[in-house]
């Protein structure tokens, strides 16, 4: 008896439940507190006669069970629990079966829980729906609620969805599901795993299994566990819905999802919204779905098949619906479908007259009424965002749609039809007439009389208020025979006139019909059938065209060519930092020098490149024996004075002039310096000799008789032209790309620099485990290929820029190693493009595996599509509407 008075008395442990006033004057407690004394209480009995088989108190057991739903049933929990131990005690005495009540609050005494109801009692719905989603029920009464429901018998819906379980949890209530009337199970937003699965199955292979509706959204159902799933329900004929969305099902989930189409016809609706398939997925995905009579429902959202150069997704949506006849409900939205994509689904779609509704938004395109997709140039999909619907969604609250998607079967789209009668109607008699709908956005269309005294024109419209008016070819009218609006903003409607000008009116004034709502009906579609519009059908007579080829467009495009522009900031810069300035004291003759080296700054920029290349310092300047060689191919009349007196010049011109001056050697001499040099050398040969009256003179004569001449022997900047900017050279970085960007990034990463380019030591790196070094390509010849292929920068003394590479210019470095390790031979010239060919198996070998993933080898087919393009010669078939 304490454990009763304990049980009263302990408020915590039972449910809170609120009851209505009738429930509170009617229970129990109040009953007996309202009884007179006078009439007598029974005395209380022997407790062994609680045990007694009884036909009017068998509470706790199923024989007195009325159901999970309603104030009856809280009360009956409530006196279960009040009277746990003695119904126990009673049922296993009597050979009774416990009440779901009763095995639910067993469990939960045991297990010292709360005695929370979590479905086994309800307040309203069918008893044979279970709803209880979104209540964190935990494993930690999932072995409770497992308890209670065993002994419920005809759960025909489970609804689970949001329950913190475990694959552990979960199976576990399945496991004790009856399943011979259970046909929706809803365990989405849990986690789970292969026992969840296999109890699923067990469900599913049932001989009685009536299991229709299955979803499984968001439950991070894993690779191996789908395979398993899906093997078995394509054997299935008797699930209809299928939910797999946000599981993040990558390209490895396709295969069974393909096997599952290819043999079950069965399920009529599938939602694989929210995950990863990516356009390789993509094309085998639906070329299986391609093979399935039965689906009409489809919800591909939020996969990622857009934004593809090469159309691959497209085309293969555009495949499927032209050929494919059971579809009737599509959702493309949110996959970043761009213009042309949306161009080339929306033609395929056009031979499709069975896809009542096909959701696209988040895509470069809008669906208009009639079921076509119009491309469009960019749409702002920040503004629609929040306004995407789910195929098939039910909608929990009542709310005004502010959004039209154009989707026949979620807007329960009616069938009607709206007439003009001549000289009844209204004045319009010419023909044809036309009419101008709302839900066109009052585009005109066209009506029909064929066989009639009379115009019409049926069409499938949205529920609610219709606006529209009429017009010919000359004027605008309303029907006397239907209602009238006056429009809050009037719309401007553009008609042409006779001399091809377009001209506007704004019309304030319509028609109005009110569209009874009707649900759409899946089993028996509209007569009027989408993107039914008489239209020009193209045969085509395609041709082999040379595509047009520009640097612009190219893999070049971004590389900075030594232009007239750059020349002159770097001369203006080297004269700003050097000791020109010292030298000639004149601000006159400064502006001499200065035009004199702006003229020349070319010649004297790439002799300095091509030196420093050579000189093996790392910091990209002259050294002494360069400059020497050098000096000698300037051919001085008195050449050893000359060699002799450059080491004095040196050391004037080999001095660094400010502070920050980071990347001059020091060493050599940087390219501001060698411009200053060649100046003093100018003044020491012909103005101490009195050979020229001024230093302007003095320095036109060494550029003219020496230096220059000199310099064009190191000028190879022809090479540009005459091998490297071609479209075959081109085409070739293009098709491996992929490649080397993989080798770029690899070695690029390597050293301390940045991470995106490529320094000296990295790029020795690379030619050194690529096995490129030998006798004839040794150190110096990769620097010169590395320095060679370097744009030029106006500050090379403060900011690094020169030194380290960036993919546009790793390629020209690459093409130029290809041509000195495969020079030509005598009586075999190789094309630039065949060089590189030969240099990379070299690439390929020391590019990561990650990189080369999806990569393969380009054909002469391959080569020959990107130079060549297919155009296409149209004649045009007339088509009626079916």
């Amino acid at each position: 008896m304490n454990s009763g008075v304990n049980k009263i008395n302990g408020t915590g442990k039972l449910p809170l439940m609120r009851r209505s006033i009738e429930v509170r004057i009617d229970s129990p407690r109040k009953m007996f507190s309202q009884t007179p004394r006078a009439s007598g209480r029974k005395p209380k009995e022997f407790p062994i006669k609680f045990l007694r088989p009884t036909a009017d108190n068998r509470s706790g057991s199923m024989d007195a069970y009325g159901g999970s739903v309603g104030e009856s049933a809280r009360l009956d929990f409530y006196e279960t629990y009040i009277n746990l131990p003695q119904f126990s005690q009673r049922n296993q005495h009597q050979k009774l079966e416990d009440s779901p009540n009763l095995a639910y609050l067993g469990v939960v005494e045991k297990q010292k829980l709360k005695p929370n109801p979590f479905g086994i009692v309800r307040r309203k719905g069918p008893e044979t729906m279970i709803d209880i989603h979104q209540y964190s029920m935990g494993d930690t009464y999932a072995t409770a609620f497992s308890e209670g429901i065993r002994h419920l018998k005809n759960v025909s819906t489970l609804n689970l969805k949001a329950n913190r379980l475990s694959d552990h949890g979960a199976a576990q209530i399945l496991s004790t599901l009856e399943s011979k009337q259970v046909k929706r199970i809803i365990l989405s937003e849990n986690r789970i795993a292969s026992q969840t699965i296999t109890a699923l199955i067990e469900h599913i292979k049932l001989q009685e299994s009536k299991l229709k509706v299955l979803e499984l959204e968001n439950t991070y159902i894993s690779e191996k566990a789908l395979g398993v799933l899906c093997r078995v329900l394509s054997e299935d004929k008797k699930l209809n819905k299928l939910s797999l969305a946000k599981n993040n099902l990558s390209y490895n989930s396709v295969q069974p999802l393909v096997e599952m189409l290819k043999y079950n016809q069965s399920i009529k609706s599938l939602d694989l919204h929210w995950n990863c398939l990516g356009t390789t997925g993509c094309v085998e995905f639906l070329e299986g779905l391609a093979s399935n009579d039965g689906l009409v429902h489809i919800d591909l959202s939020y996969n990622s098949f857009g934004r593809k150069d090469s159309l691959i997704s497209a085309n293969a949506f555009a495949k499927l619906f032209s050929h494919n006849q059971y579809l009737q409900h599509v959702d493309l939205s949110n996959n970043y479908f761009c213009r042309k994509e949306c161009e080339v689904i929306g033609e395929g779609l056009k031979d499709n007259q069975n896809i009542y509704g096909i959701h696209m938004q988040g895509n470069d395109c809008v669906v208009d009424s009639k079921g076509y997709i119009i491309p469009l140039e960019y749409l702002n999909k920040t503004e629609h965002g929040h306004l995407h619907r789910r195929l098939m969604d039910t909608q929990r609250f009542k709310a005004k749609v502010f959004s039209r998607i154009n989707c026949w079967i979620c807007e329960d789209w009616v069938e009607i039809t709206i007439t003009w009668k001549p000289q009844v109607s209204g004045t319009l008699t010419e023909t044809p007439i036309f009419i101008h709908l709302d839900c066109d956005n009052y585009q005109q269309c066209a009506m029909s009389n064929k066989g009639l005294d009379f115009f019409a024109i049926n069409r499938m419209v949205p529920p609610g208020m219709l606006k529209f008016f009429f017009s010919d070819s000359s004027s605008f009218a309303i029907s006397k025979e239907y209602n009238t609006h006056i429009l809050e903003n009037p719309v401007k409607v553009e008609y042409p006139t006779q001399d091809g000008q377009k001209n506007y009116l704004c019309i304030s004034k319509t028609n109005i019909i009110f569209i009874e709502h009707e649900p759409w009906n899946n089993k028996k579609p509209p007569n009027i059938k989408p993107r039914n519009d008489p239209r020009v059908k193209d045969r085509t007579e395609t041709i082999i065209e040379k595509i047009p080829w520009t640097i612009e467009s190219s893999s070049f495009k971004d590389y900075r060519f030594d232009t007239e522009e750059l020349m002159n900031e770097c001369a203006d810069y080297d004269c700003e930092v050097s000791n020109i300035k010292v030298i000639l004291s004149n601000k006159a003759e400064q502006d001499e020098i200065r035009l004199i080296l702006k003229s020349h700054y070319k010649d004297i920029s790439e002799t300095f490149r091509q030196l420093s290349a050579i000189s093996g310092i790392e910091l990209f300047s002259i050294g002494k024996n360069v400059l020497n060689e050098f000096l000698k191919k300037c051919a001085f009349e008195n050449e050893d004075q000359v060699l002799q007196e450059t080491g004095i010049i040196w050391n004037l011109s080999n001095a660094p002039q400010a502070k920050g001056e980071k990347f001059n050697a020091g060493n050599g001499l940087c390219r501001y310096e060698f411009a200053e040099f060649l100046l003093r050398l100018s003044i020491f040969l012909y103005c101490k000799n009195k050979k020229s009256e001024n230093i302007k003179e003095a320095f036109i004569k060494l550029l003219n008789d020496h230096a220059l001449p000199a310099m064009k022997k190191y000028d190879k900047s022809s090479w540009h032209t005459d091998k490297y900017l071609k479209e075959d050279v081109d085409l070739f970085f293009r098709l491996h790309k992929q490649i080397l960007m993989g080798v770029f990034e690899k070695y690029a990463a390597m050293g301390k620099g940045p991470l995106d380019k490529m320094n000296l030591h990295e790029f020795r790196l690379m030619c050194n485990e690529a096995g490129l070094c030998n006798e004839e390509f040794i150190l110096r010849e990769i620097d010169m290929c590395f320095r060679q292929a370097m744009m030029t920068e106006v500050d090379e003394i403060k900011h690094s820029e020169h030194l380290e590479m960036v993919y546009v210019e790793f390629i020209e470095a690459f093409a130029r190693m290809a041509d000195q390790l495969y020079p030509d031979k005598f009586g075999e010239v190789l094309t630039l493009k065949r060089k590189m060919e030969n240099l990379m198996p070299s690439m390929i070998r020391i590019c990561p595996a990650k990189a080369k993933i999806g990569w393969e080898p380009p054909s002469d087919a391959s080569y020959h599509n990107m130079k060549f393009r297919r155009r296409v010669v149209q004649t045009q078939d007339y088509i009626e509407p079916k």
